[in-house]
């Protein structure tokens, strides 16, 4: 029976814990989220509070909606039109580039199977920005360089999503004994990854216009506010109810509603209650998830006996296959930018590089995965080592990077 007090307690504590932490960071002019991993990496390894771990339930179903939501409601919808095109090319093109390139490495170099291979550069695929949108607001980055970034990471999120259940699907009729091969295993691949993320997009198109009809008839923030929240939610779970992607149909859903919806049917008093509300959520949300990740990021659970180091060699080649991936993505973007005319600037080239940071979404997939899966736990320690590698290394180094390349302010 879940202990209520104690859940409270819990809660309480880790608002506390990331409070302290949010005021230091502020202080050293680091982005809190970082320094929420760090503290969060050590407590678990000096096991100063009690066995907490970051569940898939948690990110999926708690974190994930609001996140998304205020990602989407938040973002300007001009920016998204006039970056389209490298928007697209990093979150379409670009992530099954890089998908396919983290499979052949790790399939080759560490051994993995193809089925397992692909499974995993879908994992590793979706970025996460907020640490890095947190220092660009710090540095006052370009706000079209920001828009480019954070276009990728919403919309990659979503594909990624879709092409993981995909690829699970897969294993797992593998696993049970009806394995499928050659075009018969493409085939049901695509049509799998047509219903998760087709029918996500529309699915999120029907509701985001549902929704910004059905406020038209409310003028009271209270509620509106409310209707936002049900939506966030309710959204994402009919999504998952009807087994299509729950990201891709948010996603799809708010951008419709945080444009059309909010421009027709709310007032200006009734648009700043729902930013201000959803900015707090956000915020909130972004405190405990990456304390909840630095927790869950003790790489010593697995040294308890020496059969556990053999998990360090596909691990390092994870990282390594993921940094260069992200390279042929922006290579790839750059001659594609060149080609139709389009035009970045050079010192945004290794931004766009170094910012392709993986976090909870990441852990949420890998944690998913079924236990009986024979080669779970290399999958999930890559997995907690690349998060560990581009939130630290990457995060914590690109700060002094963007304030040596000043063209990107």
């Amino acid at each position: 029976m879940i202990n209520i007090i104690d859940i409270v307690r819990i809660l309480v504590l880790l608002l506390l814990i990331a409070l302290a932490v949010i005021l230091v960071t502020r202080r050293f002019a680091i982005p809190y989220t970082l320094g929420l991993v760090v503290v969060g990496l050590l407590i678990s390894l000096f096991g100063f509070l009690p066995d907490i771990h970051l569940t898939p339930e948690l990110v999926l179903f708690v974190f994930l909606p609001a996140l998304l939501f205020e990602g989407s409601w938040t973002i300007h919808v001009q920016q998204l039109r006039a970056n389209w095109v490298p928007i697209f090319l990093l979150a379409v093109p670009g992530l099954l580039l890089s998908l396919i390139l983290i499979a052949v490495l790790v399939h080759f170099f560490a051994g993995l199977q193809w089925s397992y291979a692909f499974l995993l550069g879908a994992i590793l695929s979706p970025t996460d920005p907020v640490a890095v949108l947190g220092l660009f607001r710090q540095l006052k980055v370009d706000s079209r360089l920001s828009a480019i970034i954070e276009g990728e990471s919403l919309f990659n999120d979503g594909i990624a999503g879709a092409l993981y259940q995909t690829f699970l699907t897969l294993v797992l009729l593998s696993l049970s004994g009806h394995a499928i091969s050659g075009a018969a295993a493409w085939a049901s691949g695509l049509s799998t990854f047509v219903v998760e993320a087709g029918g996500g997009a529309l699915l999120g198109l029907v509701c985001g216009f549902l929704l910004s009809r059905f406020v038209t008839f409310i003028d009271d923030p209270l509620i509106e506010t409310t209707i936002t929240i049900i939506s966030a939610y309710g959204v994402y779970l009919l999504a998952d109810f009807l087994h299509v992607s729950g990201i891709l149909t948010l996603i799809v859903a708010t951008l419709i509603f945080g444009s059309y919806g909010r421009r027709i049917g709310m007032s200006e008093h009734t648009r700043e209650a729902v930013d201000n509300f959803w900015g707090i959520a956000a915020f909130i949300a972004n405190a405990l998830l990456f304390l909840l990740v630095g927790a869950e990021l003790n790489p010593l659970r697995y040294f308890s006996s020496v059969a556990a180091y053999s998990l360090l060699f596909p691990a390092a080649v994870a990282v390594v296959a993921v940094l260069l991936a992200r390279l042929a993505m922006v290579l790839m973007l750059r001659f594609f930018t060149h080609l139709l005319g389009g035009s970045i600037l050079f010192s945004w080239w290794f931004v766009i590089y170094w910012s392709g940071l993986r976090g909870a979404l990441s852990l949420a997939l890998v944690l998913a995965l079924p236990v009986e899966m024979p080669v779970r736990e290399i999958l999930l320690f890559s997995t907690y080592m690349v998060v560990l590698f581009t939130l630290l290394v990457q995060g914590l180094s690109l700060r002094f990077i963007l304030k040596r390349l000043p063209s990107v302010s």
